[in-house]
Parts: structure tokens; sequence; C-alpha cells
């Protein structure tokens, strides 16, 4: 094989894989519209990316004038404390081969936490969560038992309060029933023998989260 033919080769070997290299999160952070996270400018962005690099606490102010924190950062999850009631979590997903989906978890640090999730695309485009996750729904959380006294029970669950966790290190995400945590302790107490107390386990499969 001649050098010439094999500096093609070689080219053509590095221009693949640019092609299917994936972007980092930290790129991603750095791209988002001003419109995901308004409350923080491009160079509040950036200086987490460079507060965090130097191994400092990764704090900016605002722009309402409060402290926002950059939690945690790699190649592909980030957490940021938002602000005192509130954490954003996100995670790059693979779609294919060379395509990642980025699914953000938004929780509400209220009396009882809620959290809602949202996909987008790599040009930070919303993308519809049903093309990616079909989302609980309360009974998913609720025993077989469909007694008078079980439906009764369950009557008291009018309100559904979840909170879903992404994992850092591997592509699953976690659903935690919370309506419980807004019920009486009396009313907690008659609902509890109908509770599934586990939380609903998803893993990522072939560009979804599939519940376990």
């Amino acid at each position: 094989m001649t050098r010439r033919i094999r500096s093609l080769l070689f080219l053509l070997v590095c221009m693949v894989c640019v092609c299917q290299a994936r972007t980092p999160m930290r790129q991603w952070l750095v791209a988002m519209p001003d419109s995901v996270l308004p409350l923080l400018t491009k160079t509040n962005r950036l200086d987490f990316i460079d507060f965090f690099d130097y191994h400092m606490d990764a704090v900016v102010t605002n722009r309402m004038d409060g402290k926002s924190h950059l939690d945690t950062l790699t190649a592909d999850y980030l957490l940021i404390n938002y602000t005192r009631s509130c954490d954003v979590a996100m995670k790059l997903l693979p779609v294919n081969d060379s395509t990642d989906v980025l699914c953000m978890v938004t929780t509400v640090k209220a009396a009882v936490p809620d959290s809602r999730v949202a996909f987008f695309d790599e040009a930070w485009r919303p993308v519809a969560v049903e093309r990616h996750f079909v989302a609980p729904q309360m009974g998913d959380f609720r025993t077989a038992e469909r007694t008078d006294s079980a439906n009764a029970a369950w009557n008291k669950m009018d309100v559904f309060f979840k909170t879903y966790h992404l994992a850092i290190d591997a592509p699953m995400l976690t659903c935690r029933l919370g309506t419980p945590d807004f019920l009486s302790r009396d009313d907690r107490s008659t609902v509890a023998p109908y509770l599934v107390t586990d939380s609903l386990v998803y893993s990522w499969t072939d560009g979804c989260f599939v519940r376990k």
C-alpha cells in the first residue's frame, strides 16, 4: 500500500470519527437559548464552566440577582441548583449512532416537590415528550386491590405530585410518588395499604424511556 493511499485512508477514518463524535454537555450548555433557563445569561453559563474547570464553587449571580449553582457536570449530565426552590437536571441520551436528545427534568421544591420532563434536539428545539417517554399516571402507584375500602381510600389521592430523578452515570430515570406527603397523617395511614411504595424505574432503550 502506497504512502498516499495510507494517508487518504487515515484522513477518511479521522473524518468519520469527527462526524460520529457526540457533542459534550458543556457545549450544549453554552449553545442553550436564553429561553430555556431565562434567569441565566450566556456569560453565566460560560462562568459555570470556567469555575467548574478550575475546581471553584460554580456559583453565579443570575438575572434576578439570586444565586444559581452548577452542582455537577460530566460529558453527558449536569445538575443546576437554578434557584433556592428549583433544580434542573439534564442528561444526553443516544437516539442513534451519532445523534443525542437532551432530557431535562425541572423540579420545583415546594412543600411537596414536583417535577416535569422535557426533551430537546441538538438544535435546542423542543421535542414532544411522548416521542421518548410515556409519563406515569398516579394509578401506576396503586396496588391491584379494588375493594370498596380501597376505592374510598384512593379517592383521597386527588392531586398528582411526583419527582423524577435522572441517573448521573446511567441512562435511567426514576419516578417517586409525592402525593402521600400532601395528605394528612390520618389520610396517609388510610391510603398506605394500597400504595406501591417503590419508585418506578425507566431505562433508555431504542430511543425511549421504557419502564422496567
